[in-house]
């Protein structure tokens, strides 16, 4: 038998052999896969006659582990370098129940994608736009054979069962439920180990959205992953299981896998479906279209993908199916205001998976895992606190536990289990600890789960009846945070944010802030045009228009995504987002063609041009007239400057309110002509004309081409020929004659000048070290490892000791030409052959645009580049400075300070690192100066050193950093030499009180711009003349967030209005009646944030802190859900308030 046994160990090492070989060649791993069932032929043979099977089995599991597999049979935690970011791939051939999961190795090859600039993309072809009508499962999706759904059993909860071996126990209070007996019964006096079940389900990542949901490849190209998950098969096994015991949950967080699912359910099923919901065996966690990022996403998008979640649960389960706490614990770190929208939702909870390694070890440490979270300390106060609780080890299941446990098993796999989870609870302050059943597209087979933890809580319940004080049941995370709240605690609390996270050795998640550019300008673009179809529908007063804007919503919605807004996706995925992107816009363009044709009272079709950022629209360079309506989705007048690709010749613009119109003709900067996406394009100038539109409406221009007199704009070099000033009424910059540099910003009004170098650089990225074998440091359950990592889609590792390079062109000198006119001047820089610039400032404008275009960035000598844009002042802001939060409020940032101070932060530049979202601003409190600027997506953004800003704009790496995605950043762009990227900076200079006053406003018109659609051949005399919604401009601190139409009711409608102010910034409150902004209002009754709740309906839980607060129980001062006319509201600063309003009004077709 000792030779035997001696012959399956050389079988076993021989594995082990080749999977060292066949390290990141996954190919060859099949050999692995012949050689195990050889394998266990054999030891069947030797062993058969010692009646071992059981001995087989764990044999052939340890080969299977040597060669770097695992069965799925096995509920593993994919610790190591199974689990985290690095998701288990299913290899078939291996038998169905148990299957081999290989472990992610890497990727061999990548597939080159289209550019998108700007992230908007060139017109789909008639065979793509098939395809996405395909790729909505609206219009059906291919069906996979549904497994054999089991009897319901009939019963009905009663509070929950009692676990084996339990005597009497009582179910914590359940807030936010319709019964408050959801829970499984805990006890006193024990530790109490709730057992979450869940899924973690990535709307597209290393595979598309559609790819995850059917388990298939898809329509949209071949990936290098090879996956089998499958978010249907996972449904439908969980959903049985559930349905045959009461004591069993799990939890669900994405709606649109859900809302997927569910309609392909025969009438049981749904009904089935119901029932588990309505007892909270299947809970609805967040209820949200996806797990949404926190650092890049943009408020008013994080509550739009929720409120279109909500809208769904209760149209399908009820009010009393909404969630009351949110599960994020597969972001990158954790913002303060997306987290503050939870507290407005109604939330009671959060519960998060990654923070800081530091943080970590001091929370653990001194029992402070749990956080009250104060999410807008100097604005909202107390009712916005939030119960934060974080996971100690991920998300994945801990440890690996086998369905059956046999007498000999049993005791060490319970004794492991019970040891486990006591050490966890050691950082927490009550007898509760949550331990995640679980993990990256699991429970497919959810039998074999579910008996691994019946199997658990039978046993360890047991040995109650001998003296055993623990305590183990099936929860959620609602009723372990209800539970907690029960003990009656007391919590630290927390007032910044969990930004950036760092793990060792050095690494920081800060890249992911910048990475793919273009797509995060792609879903700005589609949030904006969203934001003009929801109102225009309103305004036109269109029926049968909901199912054009649900297209954009749920693409919207999509996008907000943690690996798709972030660019932390596969390049194939990137480009199923894009096209998931535009296929949403041209069903939302089909609602604002219907919407003008009915106000305008035409019938010409409109058009829209996406390229309008590269200077390329069909319609304006090929027609020598044309209509341009252009709509301003903001409750105040806005001034908007115009430009249009032109022919060169003489134009009139006329518009209806102002008659005739000042227009400049300017020279299309050289980098924008070489640009492959512009394809035919022919124009070498853009028509300048200002536009100002009215509040939430539409103003309508004509455009003339009046002469084709060859009158070329002017354009000068200035070679030599000193320093160049350009200004207005506001603002003069001075640029040095010498190096082409910017030199001086000055506010006019204010008196206030100040030096400002603005220059290009780029860091050069790490390459990186390669993992060592059996290295489980880094957090995450060992997955992450301690080796040196390279820069990639998600950190930011620049290359130690090594200062960023400065583009200044081949003399060192920047290249510059001037542009001067009555309506813009420019300066337009080249800095290298791939980088420039042209810096703008309009006529009575209050800021300094800068328009830079970067790319491609240059693969010859195959180093990874990550380019900043750097402002030097000499502002003193003693290390300080500012960024925003999801677009809302800002959060001081101090250069290598973080709280809890003490905080080591190991890379000074990548550790100081934030994302921006919207704005930064350095200030000098002397002086009393600020400076700030504004971006149009999200970036990453510091301040390294004293009166000095610098934004990364762009990044290409040709190294994949270890962390999940298997795939350098390296995009190709349509001709396959790199993606160009352009984008805009907005620069704002006033004194510190004055300064929000102009970046408040120009803020949201940035991320809220105008959209502008084109006609040919109408008589702009014939137009209707009605260009407004509001019966006049709201107050400048009211911002109308959202104007949305209620499914179901055309004449019911979502609307909020927010105070867009911080204290610090203008501490009045705003008040004005309804009745004077918005005709025909019938009645008006306030909700919650998502829209989801009576607003007095709400009540959260209250939590003790260590300063002697306990948190209220009220989201809202309001006494009363119904609004009397005139329908009076007061907003304070940075309050957002919802209300349903009924509008008395027709509907038009």
């Amino acid at each position: 038998m000792t030779r035997h046994r001696a012959t399956f160990i050389a079988l076993t090492a021989l594995m082990g052999v080749l999977r060292m070989v066949c390290f990141r060649r996954r190919k060859c791993q099949h050999a692995i896969l012949i050689l195990v069932p050889v394998s266990l032929l054999i030891t069947y043979i030797y062993f058969v006659n010692d009646d071992s099977i059981a001995h087989i089995q764990h044999l052939q599991r340890q080969a299977l582990r040597a060669a770097g597999l695992r069965f799925q049979s096995d509920v593993s935690s994919m610790s190591g370098e199974e689990n985290a970011r690095g998701r288990p791939k299913q290899v078939p051939g291996v038998g169905e129940n148990e299957k081999a999961v290989d472990i992610p190795r890497g990727r061999d090859r990548f597939m080159p994608a289209p550019s998108y600039r700007d992230g908007l993309t060139d017109r789909l072809t008639h065979d793509e736009q098939h395809k996405l009508r395909i790729h909505t499962v609206k219009k059906g999706v291919e069906g996979l054979k549904q497994e054999e759904k089991p009897a319901s059993e009939g019963y009905e909860s009663q509070g929950g069962g009692q676990n084996p071996g339990e005597g009497g126990g009582h179910g914590p209070q359940l807030s936010g439920t319709c019964d408050s007996g959801k829970c499984n019964p805990t006890k006193d006096g024990m530790l109490n180990i709730h057992i979450v079940a869940h899924s973690h389900d990535d709307v597209g990542w290393k595979k598309t959205y559609m790819q995850y949901f059917n388990g298939k490849s898809g329509d949209f190209g071949e990936t290098g992953y090879h996956g089998g998950e499958c978010t249907r098969c996972i449904l439908n096994s969980v959903i049985p299981q559930l349905l045959k015991d009461p004591r069993r949950r799990f939890i669900f967080v994405e709606m649109a896998f859900l809302s997927l699912w569910y309609q392909e359910q025969d009438k049981q099923m749904q009904e089935d479906v119901r029932k588990l919901i309505r007892e909270r065996r299947l809970e609805l966690i967040i209820g949200g279209w996806c797990m949404s990022d926190s650092a890049t996403t943009y408020y008013d998008d994080v509550i739009d993908q929720h409120t279109y979640g909500f809208q769904w649960i209760e149209r399908q389960f009820g009010e009393c199916a909404m969630p009351r706490s949110a599960w994020h614990v597969d972001q990158f770190g954790h913002s303060r205001e997306h987290s503050s929208l939870f507290a407005q939702f109604g939330f009671d909870g959060l519960l998060v998976g990654r923070i800081d390694v530091f943080d970590h070890e001091r929370r653990t440490r001194t029992r402070n895992m749990e956080t009250i979270w104060k999410t807008s300390p100097d604005n909202l106060g107390d009712k916005t606190d939030l119960f934060t609780s974080v996971l100690y080890d991920g998300y994945f299941t801990p440890g690996t536990y086998h369905g059956v446990m046999d007498a000999r098993s049993r005791n060490t796999t319970m004794e492991r289990f019970i040891a486990m989870a006591t050490e966890r609870a050691k950082g927490f302050k009550t007898n509760h600890v949550l331990i995640p059943f679980g993990g990256d597209f699991d429970f497919s087979s959810a039998s074999v789960h579910y008996d691994v933890i019946d199997n658990l809580i039978k046993h360890i319940n047991a040995q109650q009846n001998n003296g055993g004080k623990v305590n183990v049941l099936y929860s959620t995370p609602t009723c372990y945070i209800n539970s907690v709240n029960r003990e009656a605690a007391t919590f630290e609390t927390i007032s910044t944010d969990f930004f950036p996270y760092g793990i060792i050795p050095n690494t920081y998640w800060t890249g992911f802030f910048t990475s793919r550019p273009g797509l995060k300008r792609h879903v700005k673009t589609a949030s904006s045009l969203l934001q003009t179809c929801k109102m225009l529908a309103v305004f036109a007063e269109l029926k049968d228009s909901e199912r054009g804007v649900d297209d954009l919503k749920e693409a919207v919605a999509i996008l907000q995504h943690h690996d798709a807004i972030t660019g932390t996706e596969q390049q194939h995925v990137t480009n199923d987002y894009n096209l998931i992107l535009s296929a949403g816009e041209q069903s939302c363009q089909s609602v604002v063609s219907r919407a003008y044709q009915s106000l305008l009272g035409v019938s010409s079709t409109l058009h829209f041009c996406p390229l309008l950022n590269i200077s390329v629209c069909g319609l304006t360079e090929s027609n020598t007239e044309f209509t341009v309506q252009v709509f301003n989705p903001l409750g105040w007048n806005v001034t908007h400057w115009v430009r249009l690709p032109v022919p060169v010749a003489v134009y009139t613009v006329l518009s209806l309110a102002a008659g005739n119109l000042q227009n400049q003709l300017v020279p299309i900067a050289d980098s924008t002509k070489h640009i492959p996406e512009r394809g035919s394009s022919v124009s070498v100038a853009e028509l300048v004309f200002k536009a100002e539109l009215p509040p939430l409406g539409y103003s309508v221009f004509y455009v003339l081409k009046a002469s084709d007199l060859n009158l070329q704009p002017q354009i000068v070099d200035h070679a030599d020929q000193g320093d160049i000033t350009i200004g207005n009424q506001y603002l003069s910059l001075v640029v040095s004659g010498s190096s082409g540099l910017t030199q001086t910003l000055k506010n006019v009004a204010a008196g206030v000048t100040i030096d400002f170098a603005q220059s290009f650089l780029y860091y050069i990225g790490s390459e990186g070290g390669y993992r060592i074998p059996g290295d489980r440091r880094g957090g995450m359950g060992g997955f992450f490892g301690g080796h040196k990592r390279a820069s990639g889609a998600y950190a930011f590792v620049p290359k130690e000791n090594t200062p960023p390079v400065k583009l200044m062109g081949r003399d060192g000198k920047v290249k510059v030409k001037v542009v001067k006119g009555t309506n813009v001047q420019e300066i337009h820089q080249e800095f290298s052959p791939w980088v420039s610039q042209v810096v703008r400032l309009y006529d009575g404008a209050p800021y300094l645009e800068l328009e830079w275009t970067v790319g491609p960035i240059p693969e010859s000598d195959r180093q990874t580049k990550e380019v900043i844009s750097r402002i030097q002042t000499n502002l003193q802001t003693k290390n300080t400075f500012y960024t925003d939060s999801n677009g809302r409020e800002m959060i001081t940032r101090i250069l290598n300070v973080r709280e809890p101070s003490p905080f080591n932060v190991t890379c000074p530049i990548s550790g100081n690192y934030y994302p921006v979202t919207g704005r930064i601003f350095i200030k000098d409190d002397e002086k009393n100066v600020q400076l700030t600027v504004l971006t149009d997506r999200s970036q990453a953004g510091a301040s390294l050193q004293n009166g000095q800003m610098e934004l990364m704009v762009h990044r290409r790496t040709f190294k994949d950093d270890d962390l999940g995605v298997e795939e350098p950043l390296d995009e190709k762009g349509v001709d396959g030499k790199g993606l160009i990227i352009r984008g805009k900076h907005y620069v704002v200079l006033n004194s510190v009180e004055r300064a929000a006053e102009d970046y408040r406003h120009l803020g949201l018109r940035v991320h809220h711009f105008p959209t502008m659609s084109f006609m040919s051949g109408v008589d702009i005399k014939g137009i209707k003349t009605k260009t407004s919604w509001l019966k006049r401009s709201l107050p400048d601190n009211v911002h109308l967030l959202t104007l949305d139409r209620i499914h179901g009711d055309p004449n019911m409608l979502l609307l909020r209005l927010e105070n867009c102010f911080e204290t610090k910034e203008r501490s009045q409150t705003a008040e004005l009646a309804l009745h004077d902004y918005i005709e025909g209002i019938k009645s008006v009754r306030e909700r919650s944030l998502g829209g989801n709740h009576n607003v007095t309906g709400v009540k959260r839980l209250r939590w003790k802190t260590m300063d002697g607060i306990t948190t209220p129980d009220q989201i809202s001062d309001a006494v009363t859900d119904v609004l009397l006319h005139p329908y009076i509201i007061s907003l304070k600063p940075m309050e957002i308030r919802t209300f349903h309003i009924h509008i008395e009004r027709s509907v038009a077709t």
